[in-house]
């Protein structure tokens, strides 16, 4: 919105980088998350449960989690290009059409070789103690080794799953046929497909672990003693049932208001606008 109220070249300039770091540094720092997450996060409880974090910012910045973070940021670009074809045409569609054949390959290569790096190189965790779901959550009430190959366990017990990863190279590779057939509609859902596939696979990979704990395995956090209270759950429901359909509609007005192609002409029309 304060990109366009000015119409000075280095304001528009500044507000462009500010809006390009913004957009990218998130979808790159997701990805990061999520690949600490597989190889484990250094932090204990405490036997008041107070979690304790044992490493530091950098630690953080290793290379496996820095290529889920190309994961992360080529998806969503990809997705972003192929929406951005939806809406322009001309030299910024053409932009757009490179952007997401670059960064979908780049998605299914990085992918790929995050895939190749869980199942080789990166040991996942088990709970090798009984697990009473009704319990009162208690993240130390458990005992958790650290076994090679671990995250392939779901798959394996139930080759179903595979559907999932399916999903995140099939989208990836419709979406770049599409979108380098200009059907931009089609690619943009195909991509949509893949971004559900590659956050699944994470998912199923870890389940039933949220948080694993690389420097004490048994404060690892599980679906199970991560989870809130009754009382919280049953405020968040009503919340969630009387809330999400309000944040639904608005934003399907949003996007209704916001169709079509951006053009040239609408564009001089409508200089001051957020659009």
């Amino acid at each position: 919105d304060y990109r366009s109220k000015v119409a000075d070249p280095r304001w528009r300039s500044a507000w462009d980088w500010g809006l390009f770091v913004g957009g990218a540094v998130p979808a790159l720092i997701f990805g990061v998350a999520f690949g600490n997450l597989l190889q484990g996060v250094p932090f204990h409880f405490e036997d008041n449960l107070m979690p304790v974090y044992t490493g530091s910012f950098w630690a953080l910045l290793n290379p496996f989690a820095l290529l889920a973070g190309v994961v992360s940021l080529s998806m969503l670009t990809f997705h972003g290009a192929n929406y951005l074809m939806i809406r322009t045409e001309g030299d910024i569609y053409q932009r757009a059409k490179a952007a997401s054949l670059i960064f979908g390959v780049l998605m299914l290569a990085a992918f790929a070789g995050a895939g190749v790096w869980v199942a080789q190189g990166i040991s996942g965790f088990v709970i090798t103690s009984e697990v009473a779901p009704g319990a009162l959550p208690n993240p130390l009430d458990k005992t958790v080794a650290l076994q090679a190959g671990a995250w392939m366990g779901n798959f394996a017990a139930h080759p179903l799953l595979w559907l999932i990863p399916g999903a995140g190279f099939l989208g990836g590779i419709v979406g770049l046929w599409f979108a380098r057939m200009d059907k931009p509609v089609i690619a943009f859902v195909a991509s949509a497909v893949a971004e559900l596939g590659i956050i699944g696979t994470a998912g199923v990979a870890m389940f039933p672990f949220v948080m694993p704990s690389s420097s004490d395995p048994r404060s690892s956090l599980t679906v199970w003693d991560s989870v809130s209270s009754h009382l919280t759950l049953d405020i968040m429901f009503w919340a969630a049932l009387i809330f999400t359909p309000i944040v639904i509609s608005y934003t399907a007005w949003a996007y209704s208001k916001m169709s079509g192609k951006v053009t040239a002409a609408f564009i001089e029309a409508n200089d001051h606008s957020a659009y």
